[in-house]
């Protein structure tokens, strides 16, 4: 049997150099996942047209409720595996990685059964017209069968990031990218499929990268096992545990979740008079959503590396929790936070420079209309990415508070950014743009970095007491440290 690695050094090791070791695969592994969706919509452009694009946007509020499941149960059990490893606990990490094995395996065949049964109402909800209907009902319907996969492709990935392995971790989700990829080209350039490829590929690739993880559980390459004492039964008390842990990313999918729908159906409103006001020849409301669809593909490629520095620092910030060593919790924040704005400020500096040649990638230029639509996308690109500065900060600062197993706090800074501004911001900024004798659209776009900054002061507010307090939590430990260290020259003086 393969010799495992003992997560203690990750309260041994430098702070630097275990969140570059944890972060980069994890910033690469996220980047390569936000790659997997722009490809599949770069190729479903190219080949469908902004329809194409539209149909896919419409289909992903249904996968959001899936992955605000998963991110749940796999966000929860890390948190409580990374803790009960830095408590050298390691029968109880196993425990909840079994429990969220069986929890995904439940939650995914009541999702294939609730997205079967409703998935027509579902997407006329979520802002499909009657055009792009029945592409992303051909998309969805073979997508929706790979759910269970993809728990297993993601979830338990999380897990063996937990026990101090990101490497294995990217090499899992390369393996899902690379395959997801070339069987995107192979369906719909090559054998010429529908739509429903693209939902085909997805599946497939998740399946190889799941076969992948399980290999590495069953060749003990991991420190924890799977036990079927734990895989096999409810436990009520620890998946409560994990519900109330993973409460941020569940939060944070279904109000993307509820946002998806306002923005679709609004961006299908007020696309439709801007496209009449245009004189456009095609329906302004579905390229609108297209053109949203294009915005989130290239926000996900910008801010799932962020989102990858977070799952990089939530190892180390858990287990040094655990461990009681409030320096080092403080150190890896720092270092993050450095990291995010640095990186956050050079990406928005790109956008803003580059929109063009980056729409370009989504649209047929044969298509009706590509020089209007291109046009269109590349001031909703500018209008979109105007608070990406600020946005690695929110993430950051949830991501930390819910590996301190502060779920709460967390899910109040998420909550705060999509709901109490976001939303608002949606309903209300299109109107008061009209009101004053400009386009309606524009204020769609511009909710965005409106809503953006006002997260950015709250978080910012949090991290600062946070700071203050690691600083006196510090200061005890070190006072702590001398007296012992103390009383040890003391006791081998009297020897």
């Amino acid at each position: 049997m393969a010799q495992t690695q003992n997560p203690e050094f990750l309260e041994t090791r430098s702070v630097g150099r275990l969140l570059f070791e944890f972060s980069l695969p994890a910033i690469l592994a996220a980047f390569v996942m936000a790659t997997y969706n722009l490809v599949a919509r770069v190729f479903v452009g190219q080949c469908f047209g902004t329809d194409g694009v539209a149909a896919v946007t419409v289909a992903f509020p249904v996968i959001l409720i899936f992955l605000a499941i998963a991110m749940t149960i796999g966000t929860g059990a890390t948190i409580i595996i990374s803790i009960k490893l830095g408590e050298k606990e390691a029968d109880k990490a196993e425990e909840a990685l079994g429990q969220a094995l069986f929890l995904s395996g439940a939650t995914s065949i009541l999702f294939m059964f609730f997205g079967i049964a409703f998935m027509e109402p579902l997407l006329r909800l979520f802002g499909a017209s009657e055009t792009v209907l029945p592409l992303a009902k051909s998309y969805l319907s073979v997508l929706i069968w790979g759910v269970f996969p993809q728990h297993i492709a993601y979830g338990v990935n999380n897990f063996i990031r937990a026990e101090g392995k990101p490497k294995i971790a990217m090499v899992s989700m390369f393996i899902a990218a690379i395959v997801n990829a070339a069987l995107d080209w192979f369906f719909l350039f090559y054998l010429k499929t529908g739509i429903w490829g693209a939902g085909l590929a997805n599946v497939l690739a998740c399946c190889v990268s799941a076969a992948w993880i399980c290999w590495l559980y069953f060749s003990g390459r991991t420190t924890l096992r799977w036990r079927w004492r734990y895989c096999a039964r409810f436990n009520w008390k620890l998946t409560k545990e994990i519900a109330i842990l993973g409460g941020v990313p569940f939060a944070t999918q279904i109000c993307a979740m509820v946002l998806s729908i306002a923005q679709n159906n609004l961006l299908g409103q007020f696309g439709r008079k801007y496209g009449e006001a245009m004189g456009y020849a095609f329906d302004g409301g579905d390229v609108a959503v297209a053109v949203m669809g294009i915005a989130i593909a290239i926000a996900n490629a910008v801010l799932m590396p962020f989102l990858g520095l977070g799952q990089g620092l939530q190892p180390i910030v858990g287990y040094n929790v655990g461990a009681k060593r409030p320096d080092r919790v403080l150190s890896a924040l720092s270092l993050a936070l450095k990291a995010v704005v640095i990186a956050g400020f050079a990406a928005w500096l790109v956008l803003m420079i580059w929109p063009t040649p980056v729409v370009k990638l989504f649209l047929n230029s044969n298509a009706e209309g590509y020089a209007e639509k291109l046009a269109l996308g590349s001031s909703a690109i500018r209008s979109v990415m105007c608070g990406l500065p600020f946005v690695g900060v929110n993430i950051l600062a949830g991501g930390y508070f819910q590996a301190h197993g502060r779920p709460i706090l967390a899910l109040m800074l998420t909550l705060l950014r999509q709901l109490l501004f976001l939303l608002p911001c949606l309903y209300f900024l299109p109107r008061v743009f009209e009101r004053f004798g400009s386009v309606g659209l524009n204020g769609c776009w511009f909710s965005f970095p409106v809503s953006d900054a006002l997260a950015f002061a709250i978080a910012a507010f949090f991290l600062a007491l946070e700071y203050r307090a690691k600083k006196k939590e510090i200061a005890e430990y070190r006072r702590q440290k001398t007296e012992e260290a103390a009383r040890e020259a003391e006791s081998a003086a009297g020897v």
